[in-house]
């Protein structure tokens, strides 16, 4: 068989089903073996919606997400997608096509370095080079993308070693079991929490990645510790949970941060410091600072935990729930004064205020249906605004933070969770990025919602700017009739002018399952206040 062929048969023992990108002339033997499989290809518009997909498919199954593109611009399009993926921890296994071994040196046209463009926005980088090594290399870089901390690994493939004839077959899978904890070790952390007058809980993804889920909202209530999770984390423990301190991420705007002044004893769970730096949440009261976590804790600037538990995560919360001792959830009434902060009422105008926008999509939406939010003001309004109530519910970029990833995530969204209801919630610069993948939506029939918060502006630069020095420049643009632009791909368009408006129209469309763009004018001036 072709190269390619062996390829194929070891992404589908990886349990690959889905791959999305471009094809090239350097990957026609790889498109043409996938002919012959049962792995689906994803045409994508752009490679950079390719690996966005890629990266939220894997979010959303907790399995690598697979990406490919042909050389040169194919591969550097991947670049912010994959970027981003490696600043979230997640896996994904970008595939790239690359001229014959031989054309390498001197380089020929579109010829790069691409292993070694992608070596520091991955976490291995490497070209195959010998047939017979396809398995190994295979099964090396879907290792390296799963192994924590996850993220992504970068596989280029030259076109003579995807063509040449070569026999081989997948590697043997060897059996990995999981060990108890030793309950001794647990020791220090549970006389740490006895102890404690304000102990709490910071979880963050590695919860979600290791399946804890359960048992972290098991420990909570054991123990009866408040919860703040990550914007990653968000929604691990329920938004009507009496322990639930709803997410944290902002620098110094976060309502919760009073809890953690109030703190004496911090126990980050699944935490990684790129979430939330613990400049940002240790502050106030002197404390204790406890890991809990697969692998070691990062190094970083007033995060030197004074205990440290690793291993399976989930083993060692199930663990140390036995024997818990209620602690009287001191912050209940923090929580209280956060929804009364949350429901505040606004009137219902036009333009309408973004408060008012984000409370409809969250009732229209259920529990464990999903918002993919793009980058931009509104990004800001959701996190501090939108309830959630399960994980991944609320997917968002706080890796690279880039914008675009809004209609590419929604897609992924509805193609991995199909029995799901998706609405992108997309700024009008975020949504124009990558808005030509309605095509891709439509052709690939994953229906869902984009409500685009359109103020013509990059509002939070506009802000920042007039802030600092009192005048604006660069911000300001027109947009397309959004209306005329969803119907031109064959997906709904509407335009709304009020709150109760938008909530009627964003539940019409998802009851009925169609794609479709509502057109959402913000007033602009209410983003003043994200700044308080």
């Amino acid at each position: 068989m072709r190269g390619s062929g062996l390829l194929v048969k070891c992404l589908e023992d990886e349990g690959v089903t889905r791959i999305f990108g471009i094809p090239g002339e350097e990957n026609l033997d790889l498109m043409d073996s996938l002919i012959d499989s049962k792995i689906e290809f994803v045409l994508t518009k752009h490679e950079e919606s390719a690996a966005f997909m890629a990266e939220i498919s894997a979010r959303l199954s907790g399995k690598p997400g697979v990406c490919l593109s042909t050389l040169g611009p194919g591969a550097t399009n991947l670049v912010t997608g994959i970027a981003d993926a490696y600043l979230c921890y997640t896996p994904v296994v970008a595939l790239t096509g690359q001229v014959r071994t031989d054309r390498a040196h001197p380089p020929e046209k579109q010829y790069i370095d691409l292993v070694q463009l992608f070596k520091p926005i991955t976490k291995d980088s490497f070209s195959i080079r010998t047939p017979s090594k396809i398995p190994l290399l295979t099964r090396r870089a879907f290792d390296k993308a799963r192994e924590e901390r996850p993220g992504p690994v970068h596989v280029e493939l030259p076109e003579d070693i995807m063509r040449c004839e070569v026999e081989g077959r997948p590697l043997p899978r060897s059996v990995s079991r999981r060990i108890s904890c030793d309950r001794s070790s647990l020791d220090p952390l549970r006389k740490a929490i006895s102890e404690a007058e304000t102990p709490l809980i910071l979880a963050g993804n590695g919860v979600v990645r290791s399946e804890s889920q359960e048992a972290l909202r098991e420990f909570s209530v054991a123990w009866d510790l408040p919860v703040a999770h990550t914007w990653l984390a968000s929604g691990i423990l329920p938004y009507d949970d009496p322990r639930s301190l709803h997410s944290v991420g902002r620098r110094t705007h976060d309502f919760m941060r009073k809890a953690f002044e109030l703190a004496d004893l911090v126990i980050a769970v699944g935490y990684d410091v790129i979430e939330y730096q613990p400049v940002f949440w240790n502050i106030g009261r002197e404390k204790k600072v406890v890991h809990v976590g697969p692998i070691p804790a990062e190094t970083a600037d007033r995060f030197v935990p004074d205990i440290q538990l690793i291993g399976d995560i989930k083993s060692i919360l199930s663990e140390l729930t036995k024997g818990a001792v209620d602690k009287g959830n001191w912050a209940s009434g923090l929580r209280d004064e956060l929804h009364q902060r949350m429901t505040i009422e606004a009137e219902d105008t036009t333009p309408i205020k973004p408060q008012l926008a984000v409370r409809a999509v969250r009732r229209v939406l259920g529990r464990k249906d999903i918002a993919v939010c793009d980058v931009g003001a509104h990004f800001i309004w959701m996190e501090k605004l939108y309830p959630t109530y399960a994980e991944n519910t609320l997917v968002v970029s706080n890796g690279l933070i880039g914008m675009g990833i809004g209609i590419p995530g929604a897609i992924a969204s509805k193609m991995t969770c199909p029995e799901r209801k998706v609405v992108a919630v997309v700024g009008d610069g975020g949504f124009m990025m990558t808005s030509s993948e309605l095509e891709t939506a439509m052709r690939m029939r994953a229906p869902f919602v984009a409500v685009i918060f359109d103020d013509r502006t990059y509002g939070l630069i506009k802000i920042r700017q007039e802030k600092n020095y009192g005048r604006s420049i660069g911000v300001d643009f027109e947009n397309p009739d959004f209306v005329k632009f969803a119907e031109s791909f064959g997906a709904e368009g509407y335009r709304v002018s009020s709150a109760k408006e938008l909530e009627e129209t964003l539940a019409k469309c998802l009851k009925d399952d169609v794609l479709a763009v509502i057109d959402v004018p913000i007033d602009y001036s209410e983003h003043v206040n994200l700044a308080i």
